[in-house]
């Protein structure tokens, strides 16, 4: 957040080099701010690697396709109580528990992500924050931690989500260490989007106790 709603500069720099065959692009998004009487403060907030390659994609998988759910699920309206996001990255339209899994449903429409929405996109964005709200659902339904993504292992697009049969739901898989994987699949199991080695940092105070009673529920 800016200080005081003061505005910042912020610079992405990518430094290119060869790696075999490959090109691999050391990303970093940094800013500076002064404070009064202070020395400037530069603050890295996000480092990545993006490899480009000419090697082919790996095959794009499937898996069992989540079940319905047969419990509680929490709606769109309880998540957004605790989430701060505007209304085109509002991207779970309900969550539930699914075995050891917590399934994430997209909603059937959303308004824009960009403008021209016609032009094109080499990620899919939205797909990978329905990742981390979905695993974010699960954090808050457990331990009433608010957590915010602090780091991705890997992330990969393998599919068109444009050319999804039905809706599309992140399954996420919680790991022992605190990680998360999630695929983003349409109801035949197809994967569009794998997300994996996602890491959060908690916050030092949770939600009231109140906003989280669906989520608790959901994800008993």
């Amino acid at each position: 957040m800016p200080h005081r709603d003061e505005p910042r500069t912020l610079t992405l720099q990518a430094r290119l080099g060869p790696d075999g065959d490959d090109v691999v692009a050391d990303c970093r998004l940094t800013s500076v701010r002064r404070l009064a009487n202070q020395e400037e403060q530069a603050t890295t907030h996000f480092t990545g690697r993006v490899r480009l390659t000419a090697a082919p994609l790996e095959a794009a998988p499937a898996i069992a396709a989540p079940a319905d759910p047969a419990g509680a699920t929490v709606e769109r309206e309880q998540v957004y109580r605790l989430y701060f996001h505007g209304p085109a990255y509002q991207v779970v339209e309900r969550a539930w528990r699914d075995g050891d899994h917590t399934v994430g449903l997209l909603p059937a429409e959303l308004p824009p992500n960009h403008e021209p929405a016609t032009a094109p996109l080499l990620m899919a964005p939205r797909l990978i924050e329905l990742c981390f709200q979905a695993a974010g659902v699960h954090q808050l339904g457990t331990s009433g931690q608010m957590a915010l993504p602090e780091r991705v292992g890997r992330v990969a697009v393998l599919r068109d989500p444009r050319d999804a049969g039905g809706r599309l739901l992140a399954v996420v898989t919680r790991h022992e260490d605190g990680t998360a994987d999630a695929d983003v699949v349409d109801e035949a199991g197809r994967v569009y989007v794998r997300l994996e080695g996602y890491g959060t940092v908690a916050l030092p105070v949770g939600p009231e106790a109140e906003l989280l009673q669906p989520l608790a529920a959901a994800m008993a």
